[in-house]
């Protein structure tokens, strides 16, 4: 991955939440030397060793985020697990999108709550 970047910054709206969140995150330089290191990755042929070359975000309610590096579903390694600041600002900005996702989503969560745990 080049240019290999030294940080990445992260904002998003939790829609089950309704809560804004962000986090700036350094990018260690010792992630770029790991991803180099060689893992498999499959095609429908074969096997072959590639570096991982993609980080991957992945965000949660609560405000977790979870850092992988892979090159295919399957290889990925966890890197890291940051906290995320609550922002204060207005959801109803995304009322009209939050109004789909409760229409899509409203029963499961009413049944079972929000997951804050299990990421």
């Amino acid at each position: 991955m080049e240019p290999f970047p030294n940080f990445v910054a992260i904002q998003w709206f939790s829609f089950s939440e309704q809560k804004f969140y962000q986090r700036l995150i350094e990018i260690p330089s010792e992630w770029k030397e790991r991803m180099k290191e060689l893992a498999p990755s499959y095609t429908p042929k074969r096997m072959r060793m590639t570096p991982r070359d993609t980080l991957t975000f992945g965000l949660a309610p609560g405000g977790e985020i979870v850092v992988w590096m892979m090159s295919q579903i399957g290889n990925e390694v966890e890197l890291a697990r940051f906290k995320a600041n609550e922002l204060d600002r207005d959801p109803e900005i995304y009322s009209v999108n939050t109004e789909d996702y409760r229409e899509q989503h409203g029963e499961y969560l009413k049944q079972h709550g929000i997951p804050t745990t299990g990421w």
